[in-house]
């Protein structure tokens, strides 16, 4: 369970950092919805040689898809408009939904687990809190955004956990042509505009790989966490899937060097070793 929500962070974690990167070149709408598309056109395979998931199982699926689409675009505009290091683990609070719906189920958490919960809410706090002049501050709205995007992808871990019976893969396709159907929709809307305002040139082909690539780590994300989930505690797996914000802050730090003030430091180191107190 451990190295398969291991690999989902990574997974995640990548695609984040490449859809966020993408973001401050080009409309958040074209990338979620290059994204997107690509991922249904990998789900199509199986949903054509695999079975499909129950009346039940596929419902739940369905709803998880169109859930994941609005939370993935609320994500890259944060990281737009904001610092990857500052939103990225803002939104990992993700793995709080699906820590109170394991609560609920009746998993449970000991002293070490509470604190977890409180630290998380320290950092994301932290992470978040305005800085002095010359630094790039949060603004409301993007952590609005975030938090936004945080409650979506908490309620779609829940979504996939519930309905992945026997057929997983099957679950994951479905999700995944829903979220690209919903895309096909908004790019029909935004083609539309296009007309109206006039046509912006198309994307270089590097830039339409590099799109391609953030709806294919995405889906193996969802894969590995889906394996996770079965192979252990709902809430464990999903906080563990949660350091995902790591590998961004890293590539942050790493390809594109940007600084944190110290009050942001703090409030990552929080967050982080929240997942940590809940992974244990």
């Amino acid at each position: 369970m451990t190295v398969s929500a291991a690999i989902a962070a990574v997974m995640w974690g990548a695609s984040d950092f490449t859809a966020g990167v993408l973001a401050r070149r080009l409309r958040v709408t074209t990338v979620l919805v290059c994204s997107k598309v690509f991922g249904m056109a990998l789900s199509l395979p199986v949903l054509a040689f695999g079975d499909m998931p129950s009346a039940h199982d596929l419902r739940l699926a369905m709803a998880a898809g169109f859930l994941g689409l609005p939370a993935l675009g609320l994500l890259y505009r944060a990281m737009r408009d904001g610092s990857l290091i500052i939103v990225a683990p803002v939104a990992a609070a993700a793995a709080l939904v699906p820590v109170g719906w394991g609560l609920i189920g009746g998993e449970r958490f000991g002293a070490v687990g509470v604190l977890g919960v409180a630290v998380a809410l320290v950092g994301v706090t932290l992470a978040s809190w305005p800085v002095e002049r010359g630094t790039r501050p949060a603004r409301l709205s993007t952590m609005v955004s975030a938090l936004g995007a945080a409650l979506g992808f908490g309620t779609y871990f829940v979504l996939l956990h519930q309905a992945s019976g026997t057929e997983a893969y099957g679950v994951i396709a479905v999700s995944h042509l829903c979220g690209g159907a919903g895309a096909l929709v908004l790019a029909a809307g935004l083609g539309l505009r296009k007309r109206q305002s006039g046509r912006r040139p198309a994307p270089a082909l590097a830039t339409v790989v590099a799109m391609c690539g953030v709806g294919a780590l995405d889906v193996a994300g969802d894969i590995a966490f889906l394996v996770a989930a079965h192979g252990g505690p709902l809430g464990q797996a999903a906080v563990l899937a949660s350091l995902y914000p790591a590998v961004t802050v890293l590539l942050n730090r790493s390809v594109l060097r940007e600084r944190m003030h110290a009050v942001h430091l703090c409030g990552v180191l929080a967050a982080l070793f929240a997942v940590a107190c809940l992974a244990g």
